[in-house]
């Protein structure tokens, strides 16, 4: 479980990461006449502690369910989504031990690299958990926040700020742009032109920590609750606004009246009517906070008991690979000596056994059964008359006083 953590190829991976990591300042600042030297040195230790404790954050989910086919879809759901998804209908084809671990490293190095790049973490208070959550509990959300750096790279606007925890980008990827809506994913937030201080930044920044605390819980919730209100949504948008209540309905239920976003609009200190670009039928779509906590209540609550479920049973079910067996090599088992003359002059059989995990035998009318191990693969029938037998554990005699006795051995 832990030696894949430092494979040739895990450590191979997170060395290039770690490399580029560290050249990017340094070559952005020479070009910009300024020293890139401290941040690329920083861009490449958190690369490398994030590439790892990525890599052994999944390596012991995995272990811990005998990397289980189960386990590794939930993993796919629930860390990095898109292997998730794909293998639910394809088999088991991204979500395998192996590329689970390539994605971990991916992930984790290349968050811990941007990282260290426009130095986001205040080594301080919480700050201390920032980053061993965006690599662990947070890789959802990292996974879909470093796809924003790649798209952001030349036209994101990277805000200069140092030490805050998170991204920022004043323009880049957004769902909306008139309005102006900005968008965050793990510890990446794009399109928000306000700095830290600002209103809107407070709400971004609540999702990122959000992202951190609920780890999976919110990604896959915050995506379960605009699947379970599409349908109902755009229903009722076309009811209320016609039309245009085909795009504005799902806007207005699946966003607006979405929990984790009615959470980050009450630290915004902003009405979620008030919002530009909200019309009057808009107002009508959206409902109070208290409808929301009400709907809340059953819908986290169903979620919570399906987690559960999960867990248990790719986890709580799976037990340590049983070892194989030792297997003794084969002996003889039964050995019969030539006939012998008893005193009244008729012959007998001698039979001896010799029996690899047997404890006991017993005669049961004229069959004697042994009883055997479940390792031991001979079975011996032995049809007798006589009066009484002596058994013991390894080896034991059979005498008879008949004139015929008839023996029986098969190998099975």
């Amino acid at each position: 479980m832990i030696e894949r953590v430092f494979d040739v190829s895990g450590l191979v991976l997170v060395t290039i990461i770690a490399v580029i990591a560290f050249l990017i300042p340094v070559i952005v600042g020479a070009i910009h006449k300024e020293s890139g030297i401290l941040r690329g040195v920083e861009a490449a230790i958190l690369a490398v502690l994030g590439g790892l404790i990525a890599r052994g954050f999944i390596s012991i989910l995995l272990g811990a369910a005998n990397d289980s086919a189960g386990a590794g879809l939930a993993i796919g759901w629930g860390f990095f989504l898109v292997p998730g998804l794909v293998d639910t209908f394809a088999g088991r084809v991204l979500t395998t031990p192996e590329n689970l671990l390539t994605f971990a490293t991916i992930v984790g190095g290349f968050t811990g690299g941007m990282g260290g790049i426009y130095q986001i973490y205040k080594w301080a208070g919480l700050g201390l958990l920032a980053f061993p959550l965006d690599v662990t509990w947070a890789l959802a959300g990292n996974t879909v926040g470093c796809l924003l750096h790649v798209v952001n790279i030349g036209w994101g606007d990277h805000g200069s700020e140092t030490r805050e925890n998170a991204h920022r980008y004043a323009s880049g990827f957004g769902l909306r742009y008139n309005p102006r809506y900005a968008f965050t994913q793990g510890c990446v937030m794009s399109n928000l032109t306000e700095g830290p201080g600002a209103d809107l930044y407070r709400h971004e920044k609540t999702h990122v920590w959000q992202s951190r605390a609920f780890g999976p819980m919110y990604t896959l919730t915050y995506a379960a609750w605009m699947l379970v209100w599409l349908i109902p949504a755009v229903v009722a948008g076309i009811i209320v606004e016609g039309a245009i209540g085909l795009v504005k309905g799902p806007n207005n239920w699946c966003y607006f009246c979405n929990p984790w976003e009615t959470w980050a609009y009450a630290v915004q200190g902003v009405a979620r009517t008030d919002i530009d670009g909200v019309s009057e039928d808009d107002k009508k779509m959206i409902w109070p906070a208290k409808f929301v906590i009400a709907w809340s209540v059953p819908f986290f609550a169903l979620a919570t008991v399906l987690a559960v479920l999960a867990v248990v049973s790719v986890w709580g079910a799976s037990t340590p690979p049983r070892s194989k067996p030792n297997t003794p090599g084969r002996r003889p088992h039964a050995q019969l000596s030539p006939g012998v003359l008893l005193p009244d002059g008729g012959p007998h059989e001698v039979i001896s056994l010799r029996q690899q995990g047997a404890e006991h035998a017993s005669l049961v009318g004229n069959v004697l059964i042994p009883a055997y191990d479940p390792s031991f693969r001979e079975s011996l029938s032995i049809s007798v008359n006589a009066r009484s037998s002596q058994v013991s554990s390894n080896e034991f005699l059979v005498s008879t006083a008949e004139t015929h006795s008839s023996v029986s051995a098969r190998r099975i």
